[in-house]
């Protein structure tokens, strides 16, 4: 492509690194917190329900590291508006999943 374009649209809004584990989201946010990285987020945000620790990386960039997005299904089904559940912290979110959402036992806490 020819020309540079620095209007709004063309700005980067996070990178997003998806693990195999919620164990993985958990020890992330666990050595940023060593590291003493501030925390944007940690927790689920709404729609996709996926849970996250989120931070900015040493060049300001924004980086969501991740377990559990919703997919949407071969049907197109994709989970109602009536089952997001927000959760502010961690720990919050592996207690009171959404439904069909696998906690370990050892993070569920319940």
């Amino acid at each position: 492509m020819g020309g540079a374009n620095t209007g709004p649209r063309n700005e980067l809004n996070h990178f997003a690194l998806e693990v195999a584990t919620l164990d993985e989201v958990f020890a992330a946010r666990d050595h940023l917190v060593a590291l003493s990285v501030p925390i944007n987020f940690h927790g689920r945000r709404r729609a996709g329900s996926q849970i996250a620790v989120e931070f900015k990386d040493p060049d300001g960039n924004s980086v969501e590291i991740f377990w559990g997005l919703d997919q949407v299904g071969a049907d197109g089904h994709v989970r109602p508006r009536s089952e997001w559940r927000q959760a502010l912290t961690l720990e919050d979110a592996a207690t009171n999943p959404v439904p069909g959402q696998h906690i370990p036992p050892h993070l569920s806490r319940k």
